[in-house]
């Protein structure tokens, strides 16, 4: 009989450990988005240097003329 008991209780167990978790880690989460936002905002919030953005939109430039392919009369639509 009480093999019977602790099968049954077994998966309410797990259901209760797996929700005391997930509400452990809400607060952590908050916790540690508010640290990252601490720490990083100022930097994050700095304009690009010029350099990077130059090697940004010469790579866009390069990759929109090589995916852009004329197309003939007699091309058809897909």
């Amino acid at each position: 009989m009480d093999n019977d008991k602790g099968r049954r209780d077994a998966p309410t167990a797990k259901a209760d450990n797996a929700h005391g978790r997930a509400s452990a880690e809400a607060p952590f989460d908050a916790w540690l988005r508010k640290q990252l936002h601490e720490m990083y905002d100022e930097i994050a919030s700095e304009p690009l240097p010029a350099s990077l953005l130059s090697l940004i939109e010469n790579d866009v430039l390069r990759t929109s003329k090589s995916t852009d392919t004329p197309k003939t009369p007699g091309d058809k639509k897909k």
